[in-house]
């Protein structure tokens, strides 16, 4: 659903889905930036964790105190509730 919508915008992306343990997210994130993903998209249990792992929030992701997407921004990323 995901890779074909971004490739109707002509948009040279592609939608990944990795398993990766609450234990290991700060890594998996480390490594998405180094590797220049634009972002990633988070679920269950990651949510929460992530809150304390990135740079900034939004105000959507402070008001349900949970991250469910992180865009990678220049030196920073932010965490957003989507």
């Amino acid at each position: 659903m995901h890779n074909p919508a971004l490739a109707k915008l002509g948009l040279d992306w592609r939608y990944l889905a990795f398993e990766v343990s609450p234990d290991a997210l700060g890594q998996a994130i480390e490594g998405a930036r180094a590797m220049h993903f634009v972002g990633l998209n988070l679920t269950v249990p990651h949510k929460l964790l992530a809150l304390e792992l990135v740079d900034a929030l939004d105000e959507s992701a402070t008001t349900w105190g949970a991250v469910n997407t992180i865009c990678f921004e220049a030196k920073n990323d932010s965490g957003d509730w989507t």
